[in-house]
């Protein structure tokens, strides 16, 4: 092989060395650009489902408490069966019932963080904490005006949920 030879077989290599080159960083280049798609949409998802996943739970906080409240109001909707007492400071949605002949009471209230309620024989002596905690509670807050009773709870953000039930049985109406 003649020098000319030699060189021009040089030349190409160096140029395929240096397209292998240009290549391979193409290629790198392209992975990190799909690497850093792939991540930005997993961040940006994880954000959506935080945003998500807060709603729920705020949600649950809200609606919960007040759609179990207002269950126990309809269930126990009777003319003089439903009124708010103060115990310890707390204020308590309190539900007469006959049961085998005698009157007893359910009272609903908050304490320490969670709902409560206990069921017992009226007059019967308690403290708050012998009740039975039911879910978590963030704020309760009950008003009766009249036969409109107005129950406001908070989630733990302090976002507020109300809900106003007329009392049917005190105006004459059938449970």
């Amino acid at each position: 092989m003649d020098h000319r030879s030699r060189t021009n077989i040089n030349r190409t290599s160096r140029a395929n060395i240096n397209r292998t080159s240009l290549d391979f960083i193409f290629i790198l280049s392209l992975l990190c650009i799909f690497a850093f798609g792939a991540l930005m949409a997993v961040i940006l998802g994880s954000n959506t489902y935080k945003g998500i996943k807060e709603d729920m739970d705020s949600n649950f906080e809200l609606r919960t408490p007040l759609s179990y409240i207002a269950t126990k109001v309809r269930q126990n909707d009777q003319a003089d069966a439903i009124n708010i007492i103060q115990k310890e400071g707390t204020d308590a949605l309190v539900l007469e019932t006959q049961d085998g002949g005698e009157v007893c009471q359910t009272w609903i209230y908050e304490y320490q963080g969670s709902l409560y309620e206990v069921y017992i024989e009226k007059g019967t002596d308690f403290r708050l904490e012998d009740g039975l905690a039911m879910i978590p509670s963030y704020g309760l807050e009950l008003k009766r005006e009249g036969e409109l009773l107005q129950i406001s709870v908070k989630d733990h953000r302090g976002k507020t949920g109300s809900l106003s039930l007329s009392l049917r049985t005190s105006q004459g109406g059938d449970m």
